[in-house]
């Protein structure tokens, strides 16, 4: 009897609890969140893999992406990128952008392929990865844009520092 009383009077006190729960901190959103970010005219749904073993896992494993769905690689500095495919099952194409955002160049890559893909320009700030074919299919080419504000909305969900990945 005592213990049907208490478990109604804690009940009770829960249900009077009239602070709403809290949204979870943005720096418990990980890899596998997708972000919406916008390549040219197209709206993607981008992971955005910041830190170096998100970098380093990158698209291991990963059997299908859905028609926009990609990844995004921040660096904290300009320079000359490479990347490889190895364990990553699909093939895929690169973007390398530029600091404000520019695509300046667009590779392909094989799947489970150990040779670099490195980026003839030195000016990559980061890399966005689509199925092999995207950039081709949906028109988005070298000189147009990956929305910024998008990208810094990202970045900032996942907890880290906007300043230092994007200007």
């Amino acid at each position: 009897m005592f213990r049907l009383f208490f478990l109604a009077l804690a009940l009770g006190l829960v249900a009077c609890d009239s602070r709403r729960p809290e949204a979870a901190p943005a720096r418990e959103l990980g890899l596998e969140t997708r972000f919406p970010i916008r390549m040219g005219v197209v709206l993607t749904q981008l992971r955005v893999a910041i830190s170096d073993l998100e970098k380093a896992r990158g698209l291991m494993g990963v059997t299908k992406l859905e028609e926009a769905e990609g990844m995004a690689f921040l660096y904290d500095e300009d320079g000359e990128m490479s990347f490889w495919m190895k364990n990553t099952l699909i093939d895929l194409d690169i973007a390398f952008v530029g600091r404000d955002g520019t695509v300046l160049e667009v590779r392909t890559m094989t799947a489970g392929d150990t040779e670099t893909t490195t980026s003839l320009t030195k000016q990559a700030r980061f890399a966005v990865e689509m199925r092999a074919g995207w950039f081709r299919d949906f028109g988005v080419k070298p000189g147009d844009k990956v929305n910024l504000e998008d990208l810094r909305a990202a970045v900032r969900a996942r907890g880290y520092d906007v300043k230092k990945y994007l200007p």
